[in-house]
């Protein structure tokens, strides 16, 4: 396959799949925005589920380590942030989780996999004495999926709501910053206020 021709084709999918919505897009509509015939789009991706899978690759944070700084951990949190947005026509329609068995099972296993590496990350400022211990496993897992599952809520309720009652990029990161310094150590506060200036939400 023509890699130029295949990155032009999963481009002009992202881009129609959210402005347009996955339902409504279809692959003539993509062809044509292209200027390819529908049977050259077919012969590279046969149909648009083979677009979705394509789209939803392991994004690429997961090949850093685990945050060990507050830095660190927001550059982590950002990242996952702007994984939604990339691809949000996909967090909105709970059904294309099941686009096919072997998806789904890859679209979990994404998923855990994620988790794990931002409650490893949660465990590593903690094992650095920059946040206080947590008081269990439990604990600690509980506070990740309270970060996953408000990632989901955003991105469901941004973009496809009015300006005006949508919670901004920066308001939302700004809530990660209060959830989390509740956990961080008192003498490490001065530490944590300096590194908020590097932070996108601080930035004009």
């Amino acid at each position: 396959m023509n890699k130029n021709l295949k990155h032009e084709i999963l481009a002009a999918a992202q881009s129609f799949f959210n402005e347009k919505g996955y339902q409504e897009t279809t692959m003539r509509d993509i062809a044509s925005a292209l200027g390819i015939s529908l049977g050259n789009l077919t012969y590279h991706f046969h149909k648009k589920e083979d677009l979705m899978i394509a789209l939803l690759k392991w994004p690429d944070f997961m090949n850093q380590l685990p945050a060990s700084t507050f830095t660190e951990f927001f550059e982590l949190i950002e990242a996952m942030i702007d994984s939604l947005i990339v691809n949000r026509f996909f967090y909105t329609v709970d059904e294309l989780g099941r686009a096919t068995p072997e998806f789904y099972r890859h679209n979990v296993d994404m998923v855990n996999q994620i988790e794990n590496h931002l409650e490893l990350s949660l465990q590593r400022l903690s094992d650095r004495e920059l946040l206080v211990p947590w008081l269990s496993d439990d604990e600690r897992h509980a506070f990740t999926r309270m970060i996953m599952n408000s990632h989901l809520i955003w991105i469901k309720n941004s973009f496809y709501r009015e300006v005006q009652d949508q919670l901004s990029y920066a308001d939302f990161l700004d809530i990660h910053w209060h959830l989390l310094e509740s956990h961080v150590r008192k003498e490490k506060i001065s530490e944590y206020q300096k590194c908020r200036s590097w932070l996108s939400f601080e930035q004009d």
